[in-house]
């Protein structure tokens, strides 16, 4: 059967006594036998608390076995496995709890002031579970749990057409959407990217990335332990501890942002740590800068793909292969196998684009695609999701050309959406919040390159006088909980007006044509 649950079923039958996941946090190494038994202990025990098919289990965790061991548990009993972005603060935390009407929520001790703050707010969850250690009588204890129950595998009937992840991706209106996936979108995924990287069972493969983003999980991870690789967990990425594990591990594979990269290449002393076991690094969230492919591979001698994705298509849409790298610095690549990918013209009164309007070699359009990998919905959202998979492609917003050879250009972000490290974040949210402030006239939020981050988060703001300062609104937004630390402003523009069109909406090209300016023509 093509569910998530069978592909670590499949595994541990072929390779039962193979080193699955090593978490060192927990001083953690477990065989596939091992590890399967704990996802079956922990479903049965999901069951007991009442999760039935269908039902949504939220993880507010780090990078940990216990994420890994709950989505397989979900997977294997039919409920919806709901990753959250650990560094939301509790006002994102609770939307999106409320709306995913979650009935379990796995945390963690460094995260419990930002869930006790949630549920203060309002939150429906029915079952708290503790992963660290047993707390109070209102949560279960995750290890407890697993202790209490049989490693018998769940008989839960399943197809693969049911639903297996809810994945929150901000969205342009400022609130977050939930991409619903089924099983078999993903298993198909899974077997593309072994294809694409050649991912194979004597990898032994680093999950540093967030395991809360669909690019490290459905890239990476959850390809590895289809073919039975194994897997070892970092908590979160600290450059230092990337090396050091790549060495001790003889680590085969990875996922890295280019911001990871560029980070790693910058320690002290690189040169001095092995990394000759490091055979591929697949890549993603932005395409990596010509001078930073040549460094990288002038100092490791691993072989780089990189991966354009969207949360709603699982992620990948299209793939620039090693040999690529060089040849086509700054291309997306490719549609990914049994995929198609389009640029198309985009409609000035701001319909979905039609698919049969291609743009010409070159001509700027939005790059929309459909694929077997492509999401079921946005969970709620049936006017969002009829507009974003109109006539059956998925409209990705993304601006873009394709050349005369194929490969893909991204040239801009029709919505505005700023990458800073690999993280997506949407002006709307961000502009919602300063305009709250009484001394904020009116504000505008776009991204502004950066060597490190990829784009910082910058605000052209209009103020009632002269006396507001970068620091009253840094501290503004900080003291406001309603969006992450990392989403705020890096900079702020005091400007007399916006500029605006007739409608009056803001022409944030003209903002960015005044920010190249500021950056000395720099294209942004």
């Amino acid at each position: 059967m093509t569910t998530v649950g069978s592909l670590i079923e499949w595994t541990t039958k072929n390779y039962p006594n193979k080193i699955g996941l090593i978490y060192e946090a927990k001083e953690q190494r477990w065989t596939y036998n091992e590890f399967n038994k704990k996802v079956n202990q922990f479903a049965n025990g999901l069951v007991k608390l009442g999760v039935q098919k269908g039902d949504v289990v939220s993880a507010f965790l780090y990078n940990s076995s216990e994420f890994i061991v709950a989505l397989f548990a979900c997977a294997k009993i039919g409920a919806i496995y709901n990753p959250i972005n650990y560094r939301l603060t509790a006002y994102e935390l609770q939307y999106i709890l409320n709306n995913a009407q979650s009935k379990v929520l796995l945390y963690e001790t460094k995260l419990e002031e930002v869930i006790h703050e949630a549920i203060n707010y309002g939150i429906k969850v029915e079952s708290f579970i503790h992963v660290d250690k047993e707390k109070e009588a209102s949560s279960h204890y995750f290890y407890k749990i697993i202790e209490e129950n049989e490693s018998k595998t769940p008989q839960v009937e399943l197809t693969e057409d049911d639903h297996y992840i809810l994945m929150y991706t901000s969205g342009t209106t400022g609130k977050p959407k939930g991409v619903l996936h089924s099983h078999r979108n993903m298993v198909h995924h899974s077997f593309l990217m072994n294809l694409c990287m050649g991912i194979n069972s004597e990898d032994i493969g680093l999950a540093v990335a967030p395991l809360n983003h669909t690019a490290e999980l459905h890239t990476s991870f959850l390809p590895r332990v289809q073919v039975g690789a194994t897997n070892v967990i970092l908590r979160e990425f600290e450059p230092i501890q990337v090396l050091e594990t790549l060495e001790k591990e003889k680590v085969t594979h990875m996922f890295a942002a280019p911001t990871m990269i560029n980070m790693l290449l910058h320690v002290e002393n690189f040169d001095t740590y092995n990394l000759s076991a490091l055979r591929l690094v697949g890549y993603g969230g932005a395409s990596m800068a010509p001078i930073l492919i040549k460094k990288f591979l002038e100092k490791t001698n691993t072989e780089l793909v990189q991966m354009l994705g969207t949360t709603e298509m699982g992620p990948v849409l299209t793939v620039l292969y090693s040999h690529e790298q060089l040849a086509r610095p700054g291309s997306a690549g490719k549609a990914i196998l049994t995929h198609e990918v389009k640029v198309v013209q985009t409609n000035e009164d701001g319909s979905p684009s039609h698919p049969d309007k291609e743009c010409e070699v070159g001509e700027v359009g939005e790059i929309i695609v459909r694929g077997p990998c492509m999401m079921n919905e946005y969970y709620n959202l049936k006017e969002a999701t009829d507009k974003a998979l109109a006539h059956g492609w998925y409209h990705t917003g993304d601006m873009g050309s394709i050349d005369k050879d194929g490969y893909i250009w991204v040239h801009d972000r029709r919505d505005y959406r700023i990458n800073s490290g690999s993280e997506n974040i949407y002006p709307r949210e961000i502009e919602d919040v300063l305009l709250e402030y009484d001394e904020v006239v009116d504000v505008a939020v776009l991204g502004k390159p950066d060597e490190e981050w990829g784009e910082i988060v910058v605000a052209f703001v209009v103020a009632k006088s002269d006396t507001l300062t970068e620091a009253d609104l840094d501290n503004y937004i900080i003291k406001s909980k309603k969006v992450a630390r990392f989403k705020r402003p890096r900079e702020y523009y005091f400007i007399d007006e916006l500029p605006k069109t007739a409608s009056g909406k803001v022409q944030k090209f003209a903002l960015a044509d005044r920010l190249k300016e500021i950056m000395g023509g720099k294209n942004i």
